[in-house]
């Protein structure tokens, strides 16, 4: 990176490992040192909007979307509330 002229953003960066439970619980490293700044492993990163957690079991996108789906639904009942309402009371 610094190479190319670029700058670790430690607020930004996510790490994580990735094993089977068993793997995971063997590990001792929290906190790696990266350049002159210091990050933390979470459980679960985010990249071009697909969430990975540690195991690959993908339960937290299942989740995310679920969140999606039950938002869009809540939406589609408003615009039928919008119709019945005058503009004031909207």
């Amino acid at each position: 990176m610094s190479k190319n002229r670029l700058k670790l953003n430690a607020e930004k960066t996510q790490l994580i490992w990735l094993g089977t439970r068993q793997q995971l619980a063997k590990l001792t490293v929290t906190q790696p040192r990266l350049t002159s700044s210091v990050a933390e492993f979470d459980s679960t990163v985010t990249d071009l909007g697909v969430v990975f957690d540690n195991q690959l079991s993908m339960q937290a996108q299942v989740a995310a979307a679920a969140v999606c789906r039950s938002c869009f639904y809540q939406l589609r009942q408003l615009r039928v509330v919008q119709q019945l309402q005058t503009r004031d009371v909207l």
